[in-house]
């Protein structure tokens, strides 16, 4: 297979993730319009979501990424590139997450049930509704990123990037229709009144709608990858007993981290109406994930296929330049992007929240903050997992998230004895702190396995990020704080388009003092984007500009 060129790679699926990850931004906006952040029905639709992502997180996510590339780069290599084994692979799929989405159908009453202690009974009634309408995401959500990194392992990475446009297309369109037929409450101050069934297929039916369109559009690319889909349940030769080694440890992984989440929920869940509880959180988590989604993930899936061809080939110098690479740019990114958020998480709620009243937006914003903390560390965790995935290895992220999961549980049982408007907050801080010590253990075990040269140069890259990253952020607060700051009636916070124009402006005053900071320091990412911005590095290969050299 011909080594990928990552650059171009990375700007279609950068391209098709902003492009996703802003409608999916517009459609949480739309969501909140409709059922706020707080309250009845938004604590019971984020609840109830809880039961498909964590069951889809635990088998898709958990049990398929981390050995579907480096399996299929495997199976390349035969004589029909691979075709017989992705049909006996996503006939797998198909089988094994609708088996597990019957068997989620029967456990759902009792584990809304536990989630949910305390709540009135027409909510919990509520959220079991809206948790059997989006079951069928198990199935679909498994299949999409089946096809997807089957699409990625053959070097096709726009279908995968750009297939959820579709998802929040489709989902936006029955929250609309739930707005115009039944009003909207974005401060979360009705009660169950209003969903009946119709109410409930709009907003709940859409969100299942839009995933299995997602899903089964994948299907339409597949001629272009050279691939005939057929059914195969032959699963002989499949290879499920190696897939399975590889894959039990990541199981177990996934299996740790989604019990720690529905007991965070759970803990979330104790929060009053009016305090920050599950949906603030997951909307506060929406915002912080966007920069990872956009630019790490982009980086690093165009270049997770490039490592394992390297690891395979036993060309370790090669894979530690990817991943040293893939270090530097995420961090280069996150580090400006934390500091930005951070100034800006105010603003950035209302933009997201229009229509709330301003003890919501302060409601929600301390989440936003308290998240942030981990965004450049969630971000580098990812990529130095995706060394250890690339080298067969899912044994040791295991062992990393055993100790992580165990901290994660003594901080949401001390959260759960906390006033309630303090547990969201308190729990999001606690789990950032536990992600950053998980990415430097993560980090050292991989130092240690490969060797020293894949960690060359990366701690001072990361202090020159976070010193300019401080730098910016001290501009960032000076410039908000003579447009009048962020207290109620303030022209950052009091609408839509001053938070637009005060984000707006403070990101580009940060991001010019940022560079010029980096520069000042001679940083290698900051010089070189400048090379290839003003043209000095054009006809150059880009990723020589990102190589890093003893």
């Amino acid at each position: 297979m011909a080594r990928l060129s990552t650059g171009r790679a990375g700007a279609v699926i950068a391209a098709g993730t902003l492009v996703s990850r802003v409608l999916g931004l517009v459609r949480a906006m739309v969501l909140v319009y409709a059922i706020s952040s707080l309250g009845f029905a938004a604590e019971s639709f984020a609840t109830a979501g809880r039961v498909p992502n964590t069951v889809y997180t635990l088998i898709a996510t958990g049990a398929l990424t981390a050995v579907i590339v480096p399996q299929i780069t495997k199976a390349a290599l035969a004589h029909d590139g691979g075709a017989r084994y992705i049909n006996k692979l996503i006939t797998l799929a198909i089988v094994g997450s609708a088996g597990i989405m019957a068997a989620a159908a029967l456990l759902t009453p009792a584990l809304i049930g536990w989630l949910t202690a305390g709540w009135p009974e027409d909510q919990v009634r509520l959220t079991t509704v809206f948790a059997y309408w989006l079951l069928p995401q198990i199935l679909f959500y498994s299949l999409y990123t089946v096809l997807g990194e089957v699409l990625n392992a053959r070097s096709l990475f726009g279908p995968y990037a750009w297939s959820p446009v579709l998802n929040n297309v489709l989902n936006m369109a029955g929250l609309v229709a739930f707005v115009l037929l039944f009003g909207a409450d974005p401060n979360g101050v009705r009660g169950g009144d209003v969903w009946d069934p119709l109410a409930i297929a709009l907003v709940a039916g859409s969100a299942t709608l839009g995933v299995a369109v997602q899903a089964l559009a994948l299907f339409g690319f597949w001629r272009r990858a050279g691939l005939r889909f057929r059914l195969d349940f032959r699963f002989r030769g499949i290879g499920l007993g190696t897939m399975g080694r590889v894959a039990s440890w990541t199981f177990l992984t996934v299996l740790l981290t989604q019990v720690i989440g529905l007991v965070n929920t759970r803990v979330l869940n104790l929060a009053a109406p009016n305090d920050a509880g599950l949906a603030a959180t997951e909307l506060a988590g929406l915002i912080f994930v966007l920069p990872h989604a956009i630019i790490t993930i982009s980086l690093v899936t165009a270049r997770f296929t490039r490592m394992s061809e390297s690891v395979h080939a036993g060309d370790e110098e090669a894979f530690s330049a990817d991943l040293r690479a893939s270090t530097r740019q995420a961090a280069f990114a996150m580090a400006f992007f934390t500091a930005a958020m951070a100034v800006l998480a105010m603003p950035l709620i209302r933009i997201v929240q229009p229509g709330a009243s301003y003890e919501v937006l302060a409601t929600v914003a301390p989440v936003l903050v308290a998240n942030l903390v981990a965004l450049a560390p969630f971000s580098l965790l990812f990529v130095f997992n995706r060394g250890f995935f690339a080298h067969s290895d899912t044994r040791t992220p295991f062992f990393v998230a055993v100790g992580q999961s165990a901290l994660t549980l003594a901080a949401a049982w001390y959260c759960s004895t906390l006033p309630s408007d303090r547990i969201a907050v308190v729990l999001t801080l606690a789990v950032s702190v536990l992600i950053l010590l998980q990415a430097i253990t993560t980090f050292l075990l991989l130092r240690g396995r490969i060797g020293p040269a894949v960690g060359r140069g990366i701690g001072t890259a990361l202090v020159q990020f976070l010193v300019a990253g401080a730098v910016a952020g001290l501009a960032g607060f000076g410039l908000l704080a003579l447009m009048g700051g962020t207290g109620e009636g303030a022209f950052a916070v009091q609408g839509f388009f001053g938070a637009i124009l005060a984000s707006a402006a403070v990101t580009a005053a940060m991001a010019i003092v940022y560079g010029l900071a980096l520069v000042a320091l001679r940083n290698r990412e900051a010089l070189g984007l400048i090379r290839r911005l003003t043209g000095r590095g054009r006809g150059a290969d880009p990723e020589s500009l990102e190589e890093d050299r003893p």
